[in-house]
């Protein structure tokens, strides 16, 4: 049996040239150098979806799903379980084609989105599915407990991958280079490192739970925290920045000119830009495949229909999911609350002193010069108002988004120009 269709909004845009040549990885097209104003757009948030970072180089875009989900209203327990009844089938039917096309593996975090993939794998194919878990400090300690839990109850083989911190800034830069995309937390440059353990230990295609929360409002206030978060680091963005034309207020998602919801927009601007390079081209970079069931067509088609009223309940979010999966998962994870997985920074950091050492090496004039609509002098005006925060600074989650992407740009930058081959996994 074949793997179910990947829908749109798990298909990550193909880079397309000025001749009409086109790859799914941009550095099969030999881009010259960044595009800087088009740099300016990314640290903006202003970078439309057809565009990219890349000089003559833009994106040919997916048709989005043109669901709307239905106006708010109450349901009586009966059709709830209707509803819960048909989103579980619709995920579980779409995990068991993915199992009889050989995915046996699981990448579970121990949140319900992964517990519920690994409890239906194993279901499908009893004692053959291994789940993989992931080892690093900043790892939700209560997630890392219920994977054991789930893995247990499943009655699959855990594998637990650790990633040490001092790792990660060694990777930074081939991480980056191999998920063709700027980086705003050490999470990417983790998962980075996870995929390349599995697949020295024998995965080859695993299943992930990305996508969940984005179609199933796993978060209720995530569309606000997002506009939040994008003026942020609008204004952080203005402070390093070469005087540019006025900047655009409306948040990215809102410049996708395709048809279809708002909400969709927004879910396609979140995973395409930021949860599924990691994912797709960061596993793909060391020969391992992810399915994400949650983003196959099938499902999407029942998640993104389903009425917010039975999505959110009391402020928790996927509560039709978590009533759907009751049995399935244990209690104790089905209902937890999801904790946020983006706090960790430099500078709160173990090797802290590593990862500053690193920016400091890419933050020089000569190379945020050739970016063009860099200051050199604010950045390192920045940078040193940054190391003397303490770790639990409120602003320093901002200033390290921004550093990251500055540090992620000149490394693509020198890419580019050095001309030197993609590195090999």
């Amino acid at each position: 049996m074949s793997h179910p269709p990947a829908g749109p909004l798990a298909t990550l845009p193909s880079y397309l040239r000025h001749d009409d040549a086109r790859s799914e990885s941009v550095w099969q097209l030999d881009p010259e150098e960044l595009a800087s104003r088009e740099v300016s757009a990314f640290l903006r948030h202003e970078l439309r979806p057809w565009k990219s970072l890349f000089l003559h180089v833009g994106r040919a875009l997916v048709e989005l799903p043109r669901v709307q989900r239905p106006e708010a209203a109450l349901y009586p327990p009966i059709e709830e379980d209707r509803l819960a009844e048909q989103l579980l089938s619709a995920l579980s039917e779409g995990v068991a084609r993915h199992v009889s096309a050989g995915t046996l593996d699981v990448s579970l975090s121990g949140g319900v989105d992964s517990a519920t993939l690994c409890a239906l794998a194993a279901r499908h194919a009893p004692g053959r599915v291994r789940a993989w878990t992931m080892d690093v400090h900043f790892a939700d300690a209560e997630e890392r407990t219920h994977a054991r839990t789930v893995a247990r109850t499943a009655g699959v083989e855990l594998v637990d991958v650790p990633i040490p911190d001092a790792v990660l800034p060694d990777l930074f830069e081939r991480a980056v280079l191999e998920n063709e995309t700027p980086f705003i937390n050490a999470r990417a440059i983790a998962s980075f490192a996870f995929y390349a353990e599995a697949r020295k230990h024998g995965a080859s295609v695993m299943l992930s739970g990305a996508g969940a929360d984005e179609v199933l409002q796993g978060t209720p206030e995530a569309r606000a925290s997002a506009r939040t978060r994008v003026n942020e680091d609008r204004r952080l963005a203005e402070q390093v920045l070469r005087p540019q034309p006025e900047a655009e207020q409306r948040p990215p998602w809102e410049l996708d000119a395709r048809r279809s919801s708002e909400e969709v927009r927004y879910v396609a601007w979140v995973l395409h830009e930021l949860v599924l390079p990691p994912e797709l081209r960061g596993a793909r970079a060391h020969g391992l495949t992810v399915r994400t069931p949650y983003l196959d067509s099938d499902f999407t088609e029942v998640a993104l229909a389903l009425p917010a009223s039975v999505l959110v309940h009391e402020g928790v979010g996927k509560w039709l999911f978590r009533h759907a999966v009751r049995g399935l998962v244990p209690d104790e994870v089905r209902l937890a609350r999801k904790t946020p997985r983006y706090a960790h920074t430099a500078l709160s950091s173990p090797v802290r002193e590593r990862w500053l050492e690193l920016y400091r090496a890419w933050l020089t004039p000569s190379r945020l010069e050739p970016l063009e609509v860099i200051d050199p002098v604010a950045v390192l005006a920045l940078m040193d108002c940054y190391t003397r925060l303490p770790a639990d600074a409120p602003e320093a989650g901002g200033m390290d988004r921004l550093l990251m992407r500055l540090v992620s740009l000149a490394m693509l930058q020198e890419h580019c120009t050095s001309r030197t081959p993609c590195l090999e996994s």
